[in-house]
């Protein structure tokens, strides 16, 4: 895949921590990128030249292309590391410029600034063994996973899926690892998509971002830094990004 068109920062790059911070180095990681469409040549003739057109009415277009106008990489850490859940009202509650502004994110928040349809009603999130179901029809070679048949690894897909599903993980996923196995969260993300349900993608995002922050050890990561930018971005006054 050919260089990205935009990160956040490499691995090195340090940024100012939060208060409430864990007492090690935070950074943003260069794993949830924007998607570059060049298919590289090792994937042409597989099905996959078409998949710029695919993203074209993707219902994920948008939170997998697009770039907040402004980026302050301590901006999104401080976020995620001084936020704070309250689970009645289903809102994520943080800071930004040094704890001078009070922010907040909520699941509608996300899918407006995602650009992300509204339906109504929306389909059910596919249950694990329908994923399953639809990665045997895809060709997934179980033989390849060994004694780990209970995961769903890349590379045991054939080449042209093992492309696609390795660009979509890596622009609306969390993980700074294990980039080949695809969790129950990307697995629900891709049968969703290849069969065409009318997922409720901003939620599902925004469930998934609680889970990380209800998790007793925070990671030295952030994760998905560019859609929490975009949202901070879309919804939050010019006067917020300042003093970085």
């Amino acid at each position: 895949m050919a260089a990205s068109l935009f990160t956040f920062s490499s691995t090195s790059r340090r940024v100012v921590p939060a208060p409430n911070s864990p007492p090690l180095p935070i950074y943003i990681k260069a794993t949830n990128v924007v998607f570059n469409p060049d298919i590289p040549d090792v994937h042409r003739g597989l099905g996959l030249d078409d998949f710029v057109n695919f993203l074209a009415s993707c219902r994920l277009r948008y939170a997998i292309s697009d770039i907040p106008s402004e980026l302050f990489p301590e901006q999104v850490c401080e976020f995620y590391y001084s936020a704070t859940v309250n689970d009645e009202n289903n809102v994520i509650t943080g800071t930004i410029g040094c704890g001078r502004h009070s922010d907040f994110i909520t699941a509608e928040l996300v899918s407006a600034a995602l650009r992300l349809p509204i339906f109504e009603p929306f389909s059910e999130v596919p249950c694990i063994e329908r994923c399953r179901r639809l990665f045997d029809q895809l060709g997934y070679d179980h033989s390849k996973a060994g004694a780990r048949s209970a995961l769903i690894l890349r590379q045991c897909m054939t080449p042209g899926w093992k492309f696609f599903t390795g660009a979509l993980c890596k622009c609306v996923g969390h993980k700074s690892r294990s980039g080949d196995q695809l969790s129950t969260y990307e697995q629900q993300i891709v049968c969703s998509l290849l069969l065409n349900k009318r997922l409720d993608y901003g939620a599902f995002f925004f469930d998934q971002l609680v889970q990380l922050l209800h998790a007793n050890v925070r990671a030295d990561h952030v994760p998905f830094p560019r859609w929490i930018a975009l949202v901070l971005d879309k919804f939050f006054a010019a006067d917020c990004w300042i003093n970085v």
